[in-house]
């Protein structure tokens, strides 16, 4: 390894000279660059990431130069103890068995699956020599042990400092309570397709039928005397769906604030966010409906329930054809509704628009309706037809409700709803006439007729001269009060009006609240937000959890309120903001309870366990683990003999 000639010097870009551990993992960092890298910057994009040696590398091969700050907002990722004889990688999802090869708090880098990947990186350490263990550099007297009642000097002091780094980083490394677990790619190109998959756990109706998957076994042959071994799938739609479910079960019990994705998205075949060029609204879309096809033929194929529940995909047609029958066919199923977003005052709404895309405006008696609906719905928000912004056009964030009904798009309401669909568009028109009265009151020929009036009134009480003239005095005194009656009557006209249109748009903003029309309720349970710039951090989500909403960005988590989430004016004048909506059926959250693989739930608890131990015992023993099940029997046979039996329980 190409090693430092003397340690780091303050800097304009690290103001501290490094710590020991900051000195030993940049060397780390210039042996994997390969030396191609200044040492300055390194430390400056290790500090940058926290002291996280795997991000600062991912960051060094994207470009990062270590000057800006961290992203307002952002929280410091965690890092397990100051052990010097390991390296810490990526922190990857446990595989569908626990790992028994490697000491606790060790992760394997070179135990990828990916073979020339795995040399690789065996390689970037072996050519340099590099072995990880005791130090072999020349003793430091700056870092010498001392006894706890030893005079503090400034070297004992930085040590100190370094040690509560490594606790405070090690605490924050521990999911606190229901706080979410955050999923991040080591490509940036795959963030959006992460926070889908992320998205889709805090989904209750996807997490519950997750649960149940179970790949189908083999055929058994009554013959045998032996139990036929059922081993997780390694291809096919079976793969991705378990996949995800080994993902879900991370999510739900893992104790660590953050998990590596990339095992997953390589199951799923992630469509890839190639640049800024590219809306992140249609690798949404194209991924959802991947993943959510893929789901939800696993799920008819191998699960015992009502095949009439759509978990994803709506049946729609034209309302004067019969329903289309049959399993899943792309040509009638839908699980994301484009929504073109316009951007004008009538059009500016989640509702307004699904209303003009599934329901074009005219009696034609030819418009779209869903004959079956899907436990989830989906929404990607289009903004390609959007109005410029202007001096005559003021932009506005677009509303979406914290939950719609959808039973006027229904077949069995098409008639109600056609009704009604007549009524509100006769109060918008009502609506443009006020409107138009109410311009020509206020309008004269490109004039403020109030604007002018009051001027008049003003020229007539207070500037015109009449030099002491009694005729020419009550004469302006007369021109004065005749304006002024003038100006009262116009100012009453206007507010009869304005008060008119008011309750013409409350009425056809209620015009579908009658109980017929509110029996299909759903609740929003994820936004996908995009800035309108290109990288990992311009793309985030909200998610609701227990009635809580969280803001997710790269690997931070924050609490904020539904309001945040419904009037985020990110993006606004960027022609971006939130850019896809998941919507699902209303119902309590506690109602549908998961049922994770037994074997799979050990894993989780197995590497909980290893997890713990690589912390420092003072954050250790402090930990509960509220999310480690009760272990039941095995319902699901394995690939690891060990687990047969009696089941791994390390909850205490």
């Amino acid at each position: 390894m190409t090693g430092l000639s003397e340690p780091f010097q303050a800097t304009s870009y690290n103001p501290s000279p490094p710590t020991a551990k900051e000195q030993a993992d940049v060397e780390l960092l210039l042996a994997v660059m390969d030396s191609n890298v200044d040492p300055d910057v390194a430390l400056a994009v290790l500090r940058r990431n926290w002291g996280d040696v795997d991000k600062a590398a991912t960051a060094l091969l994207e470009g990062d130069t270590g000057v800006a700050p961290p992203p307002y907002g952002t929280f410091p990722p965690s890092l397990g103890q100051d052990d010097r004889n390991t390296i810490v990688g990526p922190r990857t999802p446990p595989p569908s068995k626990p790992e028994r090869d490697s000491p606790p708090g060790v992760i394997d880098l070179t135990g990828d699956d990916d073979k020339d990947l795995s040399q690789a990186l065996k390689a970037s350490l072996e050519d340099h020599g590099t072995t990880f263990g005791p130090s072999n550099r020349a003793p430091d007297p700056n870092w010498a042990m001392v006894s706890s009642n030893a005079a503090i000097g400034p070297a004992n002091e930085q040590a100190a400092d370094v040690h509560n780094d490594d606790m405070r980083r090690a605490i924050e490394r521990v999911r606190q309570g229901d706080c979410p677990v955050t999923l991040r790619p080591t490509q940036a190109s795959r963030v959006c397709a992460a926070l889908i998959t992320h998205g889709l756990f805090f989904v209750p109706q996807v997490r519950y039928w997750i649960s149940l998957y179970r790949p189908l076994p083999p055929q058994i042959d009554e013959s045998e005397d032996e139990p036929i071994e059922i081993l997780p799938p390694q291809e096919g739609i079976a793969y991705v769906v378990w996949s995800l479910v080994e993902t879900f079960v991370n999510m739900d019990l893992a104790r660590t604030t953050e998990l590596n994705v990339d095992r997953a998205l390589d199951a799923f075949d992630a469509t890839l966010w190639s640049g800024a060029g590219e809306q992140p609204g249609d690798v949404a879309y194209h991924f959802y409906n991947k993943l959510a096809w893929a789901v939800e033929t696993a799920m008819l194929e191998d699960l015992d329930r009502d095949k009439d529940t759509r978990l994803f995909h709506f049946r729609y047609g034209l309302s004067d054809t019969d329903a289309p029958t049959g399993p899943l066919d792309k040509r009638s199923d839908m699980s994301v509704v484009k929504v073109a977003v316009r951007g004008t005052p009538d059009a500016n709404d989640l509702l307004s628009c699904l209303s003009l895309e599934l329901s074009p405006i005219g009696d034609t008696g030819h418009h779209q309706v869903i004959f079956q609906p899907s436990e989830v719905v989906a929404f990607q928000l289009v903004r390609d037809g959007m109005l410029p912004s202007g001096s005559n056009h003021e932009r506005r964030t677009f509303a979406f409700p914290n939950h719609v009904y959808l039973d006027q798009f229904l077949q069995e309401n098409a008639k109600l709803a056609s009704d009604k669909r007549r009524l509100q568009r006769e109060l918008y028109a009502q609506v443009d006439e006020l409107k138009e009265r109410r311009r020509h009151l206020n309008w004269n020929e490109g004039r403020n007729v109030l604007n002018d009036l009051r001027s008049s009134i003003h020229y007539y009480e207070n500037i015109a001269e009449h030099n002491d003239d009694e005729t020419r005095k009550a004469h302006l005194q007369d021109m004065a009060t005749k304006l002024q009656a003038i100006l009262v009557r116009v100012e009453r006209e206007i507010r009869i009006l304005d008060d008119q249109i008011a309750k013409a748009q409350i009425s056809a903003a209620s015009v579908y609240d009658c109980p017929e029309l509110q029996k299909h309720r759903y609740d929003l349970r994820v936004v996908l937000v995009h800035d309108g710039l290109y990288g990992r951090s311009h793309l985030y989500s909200y998610v609701k959890q227990r009635d809580k909403w969280w803001k997710i960005v790269d690997y931070s988590t924050l609490e904020v309120s539904e309001e945040t989430v419904l009037h985020d004016p990110i993006g606004l004048h960027l022609n971006a903001g939130p850019f896809f909506l998941i919507y699902s059926r209303a119902i309590p959250e506690e109602s549908l309870r998961p049922d994770w693989p037994e074997n799979v739930k050990n894993s989780v608890k197995h590497n909980n366990a290893l997890f713990f131990s690589s912390l420092p015992p003072e954050v250790a023993n402090d930990i509960e683990d509220p999310n480690s099940p009760p272990t039941s029997p095995m319902a699901y046979a394995v690939e690891d003999p060990e687990l047969e039996g009696e089941p791994m329980d390390l909850s205490n």
